[in-house]
């Protein structure tokens, strides 16, 4: 094992000026490749990246479409994976990743570019022609870190079960309490959340969304009608309006339909 790696191990990352403390991460990364050389050539590429950068990156290698499927978890951002590999292909991995995590960026590295048209079935965000050059993937990389932070400007990070997930508030129809729980009703699924209401509330109030109940938390942009004492919303549901904060409501909403939100 060289010094560098060790370097790596202990929590520490290697820079021009020297060795410092490894900050808290930006975004988290993953590469699959079933070859060693390809995958310590990207996290050396992606180092150097975040060191010229000033972007900080967390990045875990594995080997296999087996072991990416074990290892993924939603609160991963960008994902490295070549074509090509062993039993589950990274064309197969990435089905799979898909139906689970609709938001991870993934970026094919392979010599297989016949693959290009199956990579946008999956909503591949781009591909890499191998032999990579460091060009090439810091372009990419800018690309990705663009349009990460502009999602990140419209989520929010909530803890479900042992799992963090991010939840994107343009899918997000409302937040109800359910016993000790939070439910996050969105377009694709419904996630039981941790945490309470009003600091949700707190959290969401210049984002669109204002307390109607004590129960719930609604996203004003999918509020189809406000009646006497309930609200219909685009996707169907009917929530309770207390009278108690009406007003409130209504206003929120009239300045949400006025393009004031």
């Amino acid at each position: 094992m060289d010094d560098l790696t060790e370097k790596r191990k202990s929590g520490m990352i290697f820079c021009r000026k020297g060795l410092r403390k490894e900050e808290p991460c930006l975004l988290k990364l993953m590469i699959c490749d079933d070859e060693s050389v390809m995958c310590e050539s990207i996290q050396r590429m992606l180092e150097r990246f975040s060191e010229e950068c000033g972007i900080r990156l967390d990045i875990k290698i594995c080997r296999s479409g087996e072991e990416l499927l074990e290892q993924m978890t939603p609160d991963f951002d960008i994902l490295f994976l070549d074509i090509r590999m062993g039993k589950i292909s990274g064309m197969d991995a990435a089905r799979k990743i898909r139906e689970k995590y609709s938001d991870i960026c993934m970026i094919f590295v392979t010599t297989m570019t016949q693959y290009a048209l199956e990579g946008y079935k999956v909503h591949a965000f781009g591909f890499l022609k191998k032999p990579l050059t460091y060009a090439q993937l810091r372009l990419q990389m800018l690309d990705a870190v663009h349009m990460l932070k502009s999602r990140r400007s419209e989520s929010i990070m909530v803890k479900s079960g042992n799992d963090s997930w991010r939840l994107d508030l343009n899918k997000l129809y409302y937040m109800e309490i359910y016993g000790h729980d939070i439910h996050a009703v969105c377009a694709d699924q419904t996630l039981t959340c941790y945490g309470s209401l009003s600091e949700y509330e707190k959290l969401l109030e210049e984002k669109g969304f204002c307390r109607c109940h004590k129960s719930y938390l609604v996203n004003l942009r999918y509020i189809r009608q406000i009646g006497a004492t309930q609200i219909f919303m685009t996707d169907g549901s009917v929530i309770p309006v207390s009278k108690y904060r009406k007003k409130e409501l209504s206003e929120a909403f009239a300045r949400c339909i006025g393009g004031n939100i």
